[in-house]
């Protein structure tokens, strides 16, 4: 292994080396996630080298063993051979023993019924070998997962803790949402959601393939699908993925333990769908559910999806914030007199009732491709669908208990988490153990591609809490074994690391959004891209938001942007990508004009007068009259906004119910219109020359949402702002620009 490499390596291992590091009396526990139901400590180490192998000992393992081997290769460099027989020292061997059981039961399907098992567990045992050996291929897979995050660097060497553990998941479900619909999310993003998942033992993906404003799903049975795409949140609007995309993931994700729920929503956030074919799957405000043709169609739709997504025993039909049109349909009168309610030999009397059929059909059709129903609670709760539906709690009422009286399977979605939060303990919900809680998932709404990729983190939570809800809870503890295992999770999934620095006063100033992850910055920007280079690997990159290929462009040195740019990243090793795309979206923003010459006074207060009230108090600095004032120091260097004005930093001004002032000269070469931007927490007032040009009162945060016109004279003009605080913290920012909102040229700024 070249001395790169090693370095990388041992650099990603290091990054949480401290929680896994042999301690003087033993071996310390590794930062596991989620927690093992029991473990065991050893006294020694196995050591893991390039002669170490990957032993496997049943052909269903064969795949995952190549997953595994390059999972190892970039958490250590090591290309460890895959053999069949004769484990020695040093190897990992996998295999699949029926007879280990859980020691407890487990909500599962099986069969296309919810019933309790004690399928799913695995074991591990190192000693001179690392054996893992689970029930079927998927508990090998969990139980792998274990060994990456296990792995020790020291002193430039690798190895596995000595240890024993049985795990097993408390509830099958354990999953996340992906929006595909509302922005472009591509495969290799999915992948890399793929590979987080698996390592944080998160069972399944749901796609939520199409909403209003796009659809991502091929159809070889309806080819205008997606041809109307919009997108949210100032997105990409998705396209449509192909067929051989799709089978690819589903692979990918199957040989790493991962099942993919498709999903079609169904009959509100259809739009998508109804753009292309209005006769077929458009209605009046939601799907025309009265329509036999509908269901053709549908039921030519979930048998494509269910022919690539194999894997996963369920199918989500949606069914969340469809109340408009329910019913509404040119044939809705003769609908209701021809079926009758699920379970019932009433007839349908209602758009509500016509809403219970939908389900029942659709719970039907998913039967039909070997698939159990999942629905958003949202639909009505009719407990005659309580065996064809399970319906995941996510609307933040306490409305879990009463589905599980009346006899669903439930599964907890968390909206408002709590830090006692786990799958029976959600969203003002109490359930027992003994109630029929099929699992947990957590919901990646609107995301984008940048985001989602970046996000995953926030499975960990929740898979902690799923896996074992009755695991000792320690948010310390588990906070520190999250973060020690986000550098390695992110090394697995995305080899690329991308890092930025500011260029001469150039600066990432903050988060556009938190659903489109674009970063805001200002000035230049350099771009620093690294990876292990395995074996003569090398980075490639693209800055129009395609996909990297061998042939794009051959990263060599740091890249320096200053306009808005969008980067993504790839590894490839001869001509193949390694992992997935590490993506970033960086909008360019003028940072020239913004003042740090500031002269400050305050505070100032009345008894009895609210910080809403001081608005209209005028004090020395506004009337002209003598006033102490003291400056401004800006933010140290490395902050992201050093013109920030924090006023709680200065001696006697923090408090509520108080009023601070901000003064500089702005000098301009001759008689022109300029605006001031400033931004302010909580009430502002600005005078130019003397006058009054703007006022808010108003609590706040600190944003640039004020645009303020203003006419400057020749030479030097006196800029006063006033900020009145409400409560809480108080704080100021400003720039001048020109009328156009462009650089204004020979703009001086001083404080005396």
């Amino acid at each position: 292994m070249n001395s790169q490499l090693r370095m990388w390596v041992l650099g990603l291992l290091y990054g949480f080396s401290g929680l896994v590091a042999v301690a003087a009396d033993g071996v310390a526990t590794p930062p596991i996630v989620p927690t093992p139901k029991s473990i065991k400590m050893g006294q020694g180490q196995m050591p893991l080298t390039a002669q170490s192998r990957i032993v496997v000992m049943d052909p269903q393992l064969e795949t995952h063993a190549a997953v595994l081997a390059q999972e190892l290769w970039l958490l250590t460099g090591w290309k460890l051979e895959t053999v069949k027989l004769d484990p020695k020292p040093g190897d990992i061997v996998l295999k699949i023993d029926a007879a280990i059981r859980a020691d407890e039961s487990i909500l599962a399907p099986s069969n296309l019924q919810i019933g309790r098992t004690q399928d799913m567990a695995h074991t591990i045992s190192i000693t001179d070998k690392a054996v893992v050996a689970g029930w079927d291929t998927r508990a090998v897979c969990e139980g792998t997962a274990t060994i990456l995050q296990s792995i020790v660097a020291k002193d430039g060497a690798f190895s596995l803790p000595q240890m024993t553990i049985k795990d097993w998941p408390h509830a099958d479900y354990s999953g996340t949402m992906v929006d595909c619909g509302r922005q472009w999310i591509p495969v290799s993003t999915l992948q890399a959601l793929v590979e987080c998942c698996r390592y944080f033992k998160v069972r399944y993906i749901q796609l939520h393939v199409g909403d209003d404003q796009g659809y991502s799903m091929p159809s070889k049975a309806f080819p205008r699908m997606g041809t109307g795409n919009g997108s949210c949140c100032e997105g990409v609007p998705p396209k449509v993925w192909t067929w051989e995309e799709l089978e690819e993931l589903e692979a990918f994700a199957a040989a790493r333990g991962v099942g993919i729920v498709p999903e079609l929503e169904t009959p509100g956030h259809h739009q998508a769908m109804g753009r292309p074919y209005r006769d077929l799957f458009d209605g009046p405000g939601c799907m025309d559910m009265a329509s036999e043709e509908l269901y053709l169609g549908l039921d030519t739709v979930v048998g494509e999806m269910c022919k690539i997504f194999k894997s996963a025993p369920y199918f989500c039909i949606g069914c969340d914030e469809a109340n408009n049109g329910t019913g509404a349909g040119p044939w809705a009168e003769v609908y209701k007199r021809r079926h009758a309610i699920p379970n019932d030999a009433q007839s349908v009397r209602n758009g509500n009732e016509i809403y219970v059929v939908h389900m029942k059909r659709m719970a039907d059709i998913c039967r039909k491709y070997g698939k159990l129903t999942i629905a958003y609670e949202n639909f009505p709760n009719d407990s005659r669908l309580k065996n064809d539906i399970i319906p995941m709690i996510w609307y933040p009422h306490a409305v879990a208990q009463q589905y599980q009286q009346q006899g669903w399977t439930t599964i907890t979605v968390p909206w408002t988490e709590e830090h006692d939060w786990n799958m029976y303990v959600c969203n003002g919900s109490r359930l027992s153990r003994s109630d029929r809680v099929l699992g947990a998932s957590s919901m990646m709404w609107q995301m984008s591609a940048v985001c989602v990729a970046n996000g995953w983190a926030q499975n960990q939570r929740r898979s902690e809490r799923t896996w074992g809800p009755d695991s000792k809870l320690d948010n310390a503890d588990l906070q520190r074994r999250m973060e020690a295992n986000r550098s390695r999770g992110d090394g697995v999934a995305m080899p690329v690391k991308m890092e930025t620095e500011g260029v001469a006063g150039g600066r990432v100033i903050r988060l556009q959004h938190f659903l489109t992850c674009r970063q805001i910055f200002g000035g230049q920007l350099k771009v620093i891209l690294s990876c292990a280079g395995l074996s003569g690997g090398e980075i490639r990159y693209t800055t129009d938001d395609s996909e990297p290929t061998p042939e794009s462009l051959l990263y060599k040195e740091p890249l320096v942007f200053e306009k808005t740019f969008v980067l993504n990243s790839a590894f490839f090793v001869d001509g193949r990508q390694i992992g997935a795309v590490t993506r970033a979206k960086y909008d360019w923003n003028d940072i020239v004009g913004y003042i740090e010459d500031w002269k400050i006074s305050g505070p100032y207060t009345v008894d009895g007068k609210s910080g809403a009230e001081l608005f209209d108090v005028a004090f020395a600095p506004e009337k002209e009259e003598p006033a102490t004032w003291i400056p401004f120091v800006p933010l140290r260097e490395d902050s992201t906004v050093p013109w920030m004005v924090e006023f709680d930093r200065y001696k006697g001004f923090t408090g509520d119910a108080r009023v601070a002032y901000l003064k500089c000269d702005v000098f301009s070469p001759k008689p022109q219109p300029a605006l001031v931007f400033v931004g302010t927490d909580d009430g502002v007032k600005v005078f130019m020359n003397g006058k009054p040009v703007h006022g808010v009162n108003a609590g706040r945060g600190v944003t640039e949402e004020d645009r303020v016109a203003v006419t400057l004279n020749e030479g030097w003009n006196q800029l006063l702002i006033k900020v009145n605080n409400w409560t809480g913290g108080y704080a100021a920012k400003a720039r001048i620009r020109s009328a156009e909102d462009g650089r204004l040229e020979g703009l001086k700024i001083r404080a005396e």
